[in-house]
């Protein structure tokens, strides 16, 4: 039977690897006059963390409200870049034919949607391309972050602007003024190709927001009725006049982010896509990699969880408590780490069964984030994680469940928010479960 400790001491338990340490409680033997048994209430602190990292084959990006474009380039991560290609929707407005019209501008309206990645002092180069061919699902298939469609030789016109971190800043961006014309002209003469959709696409394929890739920052906008959408100003004379406008706006179904990522000479080169595919942490240095629209996300694993069954003849869980620690100086004024990312459950075959949910059963846990804005040190994700320890305690093999680890779907899809975990034994802060349990012996 394990020694009762005084109060504070600690037992280093043989069933843990990394040096396992644990605590026992003395107050909580009972009834030893009574019966020839014994309870103790044991903590361990360090129970082994098996965290690795997995690229996913694609994501799709179609639809989604938040595109991104723009470049960047740093060591943990490689380069990447990331354009936007829209189709828009078919707009036009009956002229009366005494009235006389006259353009003033046609602008690109953008509206930050707050994300970024890069240097937000700096002015990104964007150039827009028409698409050389309409935007087509071929058998049933969509549109994904390493999709790549066709554009002309040359780019219509190019623009600069300033990121706004963390905020909705509008944009508008002046396009040249005889494109604006020549669209305004064709309203006027009511062209044949304003009819429909199909015959408006057809005419005018849609653009593509290309980086120049000497940019140094990537930024997300909203995509929206007002925002992505080409505004068409011009004023309508008669006996007065009038200002007017003409939005040309995304259409959703056919619009998506696409992403380049040239990850040479990092650590994730070492990563191929595919879940059969993952890289332990070990392999990584000691890290684990998570970001969005890159595709990169977590499985984890306790190998070791089943050593508890050592502590005594019978043991309970009483609560268990992940700790997930981002590698210190990995996040910084250049990138963001999620407010929200989610764990799932899934089994032997890695299908997803469930999420983990708070102690209420009903609520989906978020990784309560708690940022040490002083040092850093103290900055974790934190997941209760006594329910699936419970279920998955003394099973093995097939019968053993997975936990996977990603941003929620649609800020995966559409955000660069990332996580670099730290999972090193030999550093003070790395991914640790936390349990406490009773063990019963017989004397």
């Amino acid at each position: 039977m394990y020694r009762t400790l005084k109060p504070g001491r600690r037992l280093l338990l043989p069933f843990l690897l990394l040096g396992a340490g644990a605590c026992i409680d003395e107050n909580s033997e009972l009834g030893r006059t009574l019966v020839d048994s014994s309870f103790y209430n044991v903590y361990v602190d360090t129970c082994t963390v098996d965290i690795s990292t997995i690229l996913e084959d694609s994501i799709v990006t179609r639809g989604d409200s938040i595109c991104q474009f723009g470049h960047y380039a740093e060591g943990d991560w490689g380069e990447v870049s990331a354009a936007y290609y829209a189709e828009y929707t078919c707009n036009s407005f009956t002229p009366e034919a005494s009235y006389e019209y006259r353009l003033d501008s046609l602008v690109l309206r953008m509206v930050h949607s707050g994300h970024y990645w890069g240097d937000t002092l700096t002015q990104p180069l964007i150039h827009i391309y028409q698409l050389s061919t309409p935007i087509e699902l071929n058998d049933n298939t969509d549109l994904y972050n390493r999709s790549v469609w066709p554009t002309e030789g040359a780019p219509l016109t190019s623009f600069t602007y300033r990121p706004r971190p963390g905020g909705k800043k509008v944009h508008e961006i002046r396009l040249p003024d005889a494109w604006g014309q020549q669209l305004l002209d064709d309203l006027v003469n009511e062209e044949d190709y304003l009819d429909s959709q199909e015959d408006f696409k057809r005419r005018f394929p849609g653009l593509a927001f290309v980086p120049d890739e000497g940019g140094r920052c990537i930024s997300g906008f909203q995509v929206s009725d007002s925002s992505m959408c080409l505004v068409l100003h011009y004023q309508e004379i008669s006996s007065q006049r009038a200002e007017k406008q003409l939005a040309f706006q995304v259409n959703t179904d056919y619009a998506y982010t696409g992403i380049r990522h040239d990850c040479e000479g990092t650590p994730l080169a070492h990563v191929n896509s595919g879940i059969e595919n993952y890289v332990h942490s070990t392999d990584l240095g000691h890290l684990a990699y998570l970001q969005g629209l890159t595709g990169y996300y977590n499985q984890l694993e306790f190998p070791y969880l089943n050593d508890l069954q050592d502590a005594g003849q019978i043991v309970s869980i009483e609560s268990a408590t992940l700790y997930l620690y981002p590698l210190k100086g990995s996040y910084n004024k250049t990138n963001q780490l999620p407010d929200d990312i989610r764990l799932y459950i899934t089994n032997e075959n890695n299908v997803l069964e469930d999420y983990v949910y708070g102690s209420d059963g009903v609520t989906v846990q978020t990784g309560n984030l708690t940022v040490d804005e002083m040092a850093g040190r103290e900055t974790y994700y934190s997941f209760d994680l006594t329910e699936f320890i419970r279920n998955n305690f003394g099973t093995w093999g097939m019968k053993r469940q997975k936990l996977l680890l990603n941003l929620p779907s649609e800020e995966a899809s559409s955000t660069f928010d990332q996580v670099i975990f730290s999972n090193d034994p030999g550093k003070e802060r790395q991914c640790r479960l936390d349990v406490r349990f009773k063990i019963y012996n017989e004397q």
